[in-house]
């Protein structure tokens, strides 16, 4: 009788290491983050050449993923430059045209001050889901429109939290990617 109760034991301690073991897969393999990378290295480290993001609401979700970090994030110099060549990859012909590499690099460093400043924080960024992103063709070219809302969080007596939506405005460019023109507030 004995050896059966000593049986069962082993069996159930097995099977808890088991599931224990298949959940820490699980969740390591959906976090897609490689161990040991900080947020702006994983920004940095990917290769957009190589994997572009194929739709206009992964574009849109990597450009806020960048911009989560830029206000949330301790990094060097170095690499908020090197985040800032990212975002800018992201971006059309036209809006990189207004938007040269140092002049867009002060915006973000001068943009990232004023959040300090007014002790604000991005707590949540919602988007909307790929079926509610909506396509257009304008003068032979494609357009898309992606709806973000941005939850902010302020620690300041005088500032509110509160939401900001903003929709990106994002046009195919001759490879067939999708690339951010501009964004409006609504």
């Amino acid at each position: 009788m004995k050896k059966n109760g000593v049986k069962s034991a082993i069996i159930i301690v097995v099977c808890a290491a088991l599931c224990l073991g298949y959940y820490y897969y699980l969740t390591q393999k959906d976090s897609g983050k490689e161990p040991g990378l900080s947020e702006a290295e994983m920004i940095i480290s990917k290769d957009l050449e190589r994997s572009y993001p194929k739709t206009a609401r992964e574009v849109v979700k990597f450009y806020n993923q960048i911009l989560e970090c830029y206000y949330s994030e301790d990094y060097s110099q170095e690499q908020l430059e090197k985040m800032t060549a990212q975002a800018r990859i992201l971006m059309d012909d036209e809006l990189q045209e207004i938007n040269p590499q140092d002049l867009y690099l002060e915006a973000v460093k001068a943009d990232i001050s004023s959040y300090k400043e007014d002790k604000k924080q991005i707590s949540n960024i919602t988007m909307e889901s790929s079926k509610e992103v909506e396509y257009k063709t304008k003068n032979g070219k494609d357009y898309a429109y992606v709806d973000v809302s941005y939850f902010l969080k302020s620690n300041n007596k005088n500032e509110k939290s509160g939401r900001v939506s903003q929709t990106y405005i994002l046009r195919k460019d001759e490879d067939s990617n999708w690339r951010i023109l501009g964004f409006y507030q609504e």
